[in-house]
């Protein structure tokens, strides 16, 4: 009791400065005072905040202008265009989510400025969907420029740009969702017509109509759209040698080849070479090998067909009798078409006892490989390349799209004839030269670029294929003369 009779609350601080729980004996509850740290994290939060609303204040307006004209305006266009004029489906894709970035920004933004941040919640979550699609946009081209950039200047502009974009929305975003809006308003009375009842219950019935009619979309789009714009070149290549004969100086035969497109899509012949072999076989009748046999003929790399192993025989190295290209680099081969290449070819005599025709086509969709008539290739050179002597042809491809502007660097196609040198094509079933490549590029990398695998992606999206053929003829020799 105190002298005025009030009873004293049992939670006082004892002379140790420790409470004495009197709280709980008293019948009251006690609050536990916050721990330091707790209150440290508290006043840093608070700070933060405080800083964070300051720089959004400042700089709203310029910010929401800056990204109105660079992403609702500048990307919109860009996405409206490449809707209308994309040479895929990938690209038409990403024309419709830059156009919906674009609105979503233009709108939310517009709204900030003529009403602010701190309005309804329904305005509030509109303004924050146009930052977070101004800074999912930016990541997306981010994320594009690092994956194919190459040093030119269009695309320095672009990346900073972007930077800005990126920027500016991620602090606008911070800031408005840091904002507090203002409480809503009561709703007012208002008395149910049955007009309007009416009116919401057509609403609901046509809505209902058009959500059921929208469940045999998903399916059209991929059968009429994605399907056909993502099947893979199917390409069948087929070779033979007839009418092999001893003209009593030398041998001649025919060969042909033929490549046929099975697919349902256009395909360009990149490159292709077709290469007619002879070698010795010694047929004897005992094993030519004693021990295990030299599986390392037809295991030691990916030799294909060719490759076999036969205890009995014995194959010479091979040497080269003809080579040549199947058809024009870059032909066009529609669906159901078929391209066929028939030659005389000649071989010494009393040389071969066995002619082999092997022949290499690469492959990819016409509609991924668009060269830029613009910028005709400069023809064939030899040059020597990391040790190896090539001729190399480059065509620049064109741009399938205005968005491949602001996020990739030119491309071109590289096809080449490795004829000599260090890099052959080793194998006991052909001679190491010469063999044919094919490399879809940035621009400005230099020969030996196009020698090694660079993993940049670029031969996927254009569907880069590669289809084979092999076939043999043995060389016909004169019959024993009969007695």
């Amino acid at each position: 009791m105190t002298d005025g009779g009030a009873v004293v609350d049992g939670g006082g601080a004892r002379p140790d400065g420790t409470g004495d729980g009197g709280a709980a004996a008293g019948g009251g509850s006690g609050t536990a005072a916050p721990a330091p740290s707790t209150g440290r994290v508290r006043r840093w939060a608070g700070t933060v905040r405080g800083w964070a609303l300051r720089v959004h204040h400042r700089i709203q307006k310029p910010a929401r202008g800056y990204l109105i004209g660079y992403v609702g305006v500048v990307l919109g266009l860009f996405g409206l265009f490449d809707i209308y004029r994309g040479g895929n489906l990938d690209v038409r894709t990403d024309g419709v989510l830059l156009l919906l970035a674009a609105v979503v920004t233009s709108v939310g933004c517009t709204l900030a400025l003529r009403l602010g941040t701190s309005t309804t919640p329904s305005q509030r979550w509109t303004v924050l969907c146009a930052d977070g699609a101004a800074l999912l946009v930016a990541l997306w081209i981010a994320y594009r420029l690092q994956s194919n950039f190459v040093f030119q200047p269009v695309l320095v502009v672009s990346a900073v740009l972007v930077f800005a974009a990126g920027v500016l929305a991620a602090v606008l975003l911070c800031g408005d969702w840091l904002t507090r809006p203002e409480p809503p308003s009561p709703p007012a009375e208002r008395q149910e017509r049955p007009a309007r009842a009416t009116l919401l219950a057509g609403g609901l019935g046509a809505l209902g109509a058009i959500l059921a009619a929208s469940l045999a979309l998903p399916q059209f789009w991929y059968a009429s759209l994605y399907a056909p714009s993502n099947s893979p070149p199917v390409v069948a290549v087929e070779t033979g040698m007839e009418d092999v004969e001893d003209t009593g100086d030398h041998i001649e035969f025919s060969l042909w080849v033929s490549v046929e497109n099975k697919g349902k899509t256009p395909v360009r012949m990149l490159t292709s070479l077709y290469e007619v072999s002879g070698t010795r076989v010694t047929v004897g009748d005992a094993p030519t090998a004693s021990g295990e046999p030299p599986y390392g003929r037809i295991l030691g790399g990916n030799y294909g067909s060719a490759a076999r192993l036969n205890p009995f025989a014995a194959y010479d190295t091979p040497q080269t009798i003809q080579v040549g290209p199947v058809g024009e680099d870059y032909a066009w081969i529609g669906p159901d078409e078929e391209f066929r290449m028939r030659l005389r070819a000649q071989a010494p005599r009393d040389r071969f006892d066995l002619l082999r025709l092997t022949a290499d086509v690469a492959v990819a969709r016409a509609d991924r490989v668009e060269v830029d008539e613009w910028q005709p290739g400069g023809g064939r050179a030899l040059e020597t390349c990391a040790g190896t002597r090539i001729a190399e042809d480059r065509r620049p491809l064109a741009r399938l799209g205005a968005f491949e502007w602001l996020t990739e660097s030119r491309r071109e196609l590289v096809t080449f004839w490795a004829v000599s040198g260090e890099l052959g094509d080793e194998s006991p079933w052909w001679p190491p030269f010469p063999w044919t490549g094919v490399s879809i590029q940035h621009a400005g990398h230099d020969c030996a670029h196009a020698l090694k695998p660079d993993r940049d992606g670029l031969e996927d999206r254009a569907m880069v294929g590669w289809a084979s053929a092999v076939s043999e003829a043995a060389v016909p020799t004169e019959p024993e003369a009969r007695p």
